[in-house]
């Protein structure tokens, strides 16, 4: 049989070829060149169908065949329009036929090629079905027990009407249809739950991993987030706004009570946290005291300001003396009798007024005026000083009457006086103001209102007298707040809440009064900086204060720590004698045993935890953020598991 191939292939001269070479399936038979031959064509075309071309032919004949009730016809009609191409390319014996016989053959020769196409096809058929009719596949509305039904009925119709589009079994395909349909709405719910978590779980590896952390500590401060109503997008600007000292455990009463767990469990994450607390509230008061002058200035002394202004009234002063060198005499005949008039209608505390500044005008020992304009500065002066302590409004009414009229008649008699009376005024004013700063933040009826505040910061900038430009008159009232700010937190720097409420009071009255003297951005981040630390010291006061919440205890239970010692060894003697005192004590002794070992991983996990949520590290905010950006989603497993369900009596075989 050997040279049966000489004529075909030159190189076989001597029967160096033979079947059995070319055709493993010839080994040992005795073959006619015929059945050689067709043996020959059928292992190349084998061959061919094994190639990356018959799978990608057997994969696309079977998901066209796969698809649901519509398969077998589609698939019919590209046979046919296949074998129609061939007769127009020149092959006039190509039949459709043929074509089913190379599918079919492509199919066989890749089976899992083909298997992957039909549950692709089946698949891909049932999703937009299920699209279209929701109730009829178990994605309608209703309960798991209505949607069960519909999903039953509808894929028992799927299958009937697959069946009968394939001529198999109506009725068997009925029942697997229905069966199939009853079971896709649990299992898909169950397979999008666990897909979507086994994906988020995968994740979260990667997440933690890449920010230094562990999937667990994301974990707990997500849970913990999530019941705080934290968007995570807005995480970054919160922490933010806490400055450089905040930490995630800041921004929620959830948040600081798992801190609070971790802070009263034995183990690396109690000292970690207590450390970290610590050693922020250490730091508060120099914060404080730096928060506040990077906002509103360093405060100052008032005493000393006032000094230094008194000093400035005194050289003011003396220039007095110069200005009376170039002075005239003055006739104060019409103020007198002004005087004596008053004097003789008024009664009372005015009445006194009066009569003591018309004697002042006479010169000493003599019934008579005296022209000296310095004497008449002095009565001035004089009047200054009665009107500092007069109560009487009668009284107040006619002395600064009769002070008009001594100002206009120096002002006349003595050039340049009003000059240096706008300066030695616009120092007593200032000084005023000083003093007035120191109140508005106080509580009594004598503390401004805002708008009443308001006014008297406009007036003030207002200029005295004949001087030009503004007055400091707002600035000394913004130095006298900002020092008794000061003097609040110099008493009260160890209670953050009480510093609060000194300088915030309990409406917002404080915050208007100061965004007047400050602005109201300096007033703001005032108030920032007191809010932080607020927000800081009750963070504390939770974590490692001493009374056990029974929110403290559910945390330190969830983070798989005990709160106190259950039913001991004694409680069991006592309830079921010796056989029960051994049974608890050996129960105890397992507990110690398995237990050592479950709570060196929970420590460890628990100061990965304590780690993260003491801290804000750029990565691990990230990835706070990325962990909830990026769920999964398990509705869309569902909906894959629920058409493949549905599909999945097309793949059985009947």
């Amino acid at each position: 049989m050997a040279g049966m191939f000489d004529d075909l292939i030159p190189g076989n001269k001597g029967g160096a070829i033979s079947f059995d070479d070319l055709i493993p399936q010839a080994k040992g038979r005795h073959l006619t060149f015929e059945e050689g031959q067709k043996l020959l064509e059928e292992e190349e075309r084998a061959k061919r169908m094994a190639s990356l071309p018959g799978k990608v032919g057997a994969f696309t004949s079977s998901a066209v065949e796969g698809l649901p009730v519509v398969g077998p016809y589609v698939l019919d009609k590209t046979q046919r329009a296949a074998a129609m191409l061939a007769n127009a390319l020149g092959n006039p014996d190509a039949s459709a036929e043929d074509a089913r016989a190379v599918t079919q053959q492509a199919q066989e020769e890749n089976p899992y090629t083909s298997l992957a196409g039909t549950v692709t096809g089946a698949v891909g058929g049932s999703v937009p079905l299920a699209a279209a009719l929701p109730s009829a596949f178990g994605a309608g509305a209703g309960g798991l027990l209505v949607r069960t039904i519909g999903s039953g009925l509808g894929g028992s119709g799927l299958a009937m009407a697959d069946a009968a589009a394939r001529g198999e079994d109506i009725g068997e395909a009925g029942l697997y249809g229905g069966a199939f349909g009853l079971a896709a709405p649990g299992a898909g719910y169950l397979i999008g739950k666990g897909g979507a978590a086994l994906k988020d779980f995968i994740r979260n590896q990667r997440i933690a991993k890449a920010a230094g952390t562990t999937p667990y500590a994301l974990s707990k401060i997500n849970q913990a987030m999530t019941a705080d109503a934290i968007d995570p997008a807005t995480l970054r600007a919160q922490l933010d706004q806490l400055g450089p000292e905040g930490m995630i455990a800041d921004l929620g009463g959830n948040l600081q009570r798992r801190l609070s767990g971790l802070a009263n469990m034995p183990g690396e994450a109690n000292r970690m946290v207590r450390t970290a607390l610590d050693a922020r509230q250490a730091g508060a008061n120099a914060r404080l005291a730096t928060g506040l002058d990077d906002t509103i200035g360093r405060a100052a002394i008032p005493s000393q300001i006032d000094d230094a202004l008194k000093a400035a009234q005194r050289q003011v002063g003396q220039q007095y003396d110069e200005v009376f060198k170039n002075a005239r005499a003055v006739d104060t005949s019409k103020i007198a009798e002004g005087l004596e008039s008053k004097a003789v209608n008024l009664r009372g505390d005015a009445q006194s007024a009066m009569q003591k500044v018309r004697s002042m005008l006479n010169i000493t020992g003599a019934d008579a005026l005296d022209p000296n304009p310095g004497t008449l500065f002095q009565t001035r002066q004089a009047i200054d000083g009665m009107l500092e302590t007069e109560t009487n409004s009668k009284a107040i009414g006619a002395l600064r009457d009769v002070r008009r009229q001594i100002d206009e008649t120096l002002s006349s008699a003595v050039p340049g006086i009003k000059d240096v009376d706008a300066q030695f005024a616009e120092l007593a004013k200032q000084r005023q103001a000083l003093e007035r700063g120191q109140t508005v933040l106080g509580e009594g009826r004598s503390v401004p209102r805002p708008s009443e505040l308001a006014d008297e910061a406009t007036a003030g900038a207002l200029p005295s007298g004949t001087l030009v430009g503004p007055s400091g008159v707002t600035a000394r009232m913004r130095q006298g707040a900002r020092a008794e700010i000061d003097r609040i937190l110099g008493n009260n720097a160890n209670d953050v809440a009480k510093l609060n409420q000194l300088i915030k009071s309990e409406g917002d009255w404080n915050r208007s009064r100061l965004a007047t003297l400050f602005g109201q951005d300096k007033a703001d981040r005032l108030f920032g900086v007191l809010d932080n630390e607020l927000k800081f010291a009750q963070t504390r006061h939770i974590a490692t204060g001493n009374s056990v919440t029974a929110g403290r205890g559910e945390e330190i239970r969830d983070l798989g720590g005990k709160v106190a010692d259950g039913f001991g060894v004694r409680d069991a003697y006592a309830a079921g004698g010796l056989m029960g005192g051994a049974r608890g004590a050996a129960m105890k002794l397992a507990d110690k045993l398995i237990g050592g070992a479950r709570q060196a991983g929970r420590q460890a996990k628990n100061a990965s935890l304590a780690e993260a949520i003491t801290g804000q590290r750029q990565a691990l905010v990230d990835a706070l953020i990325d962990a909830n950006a990026s769920k999964a989603d398990p509705r869309q497993l569902d909906q894959l598991a629920r058409a493949l369900i549905y599909g999945s009596p097309t793949l059985l075989p009947r």
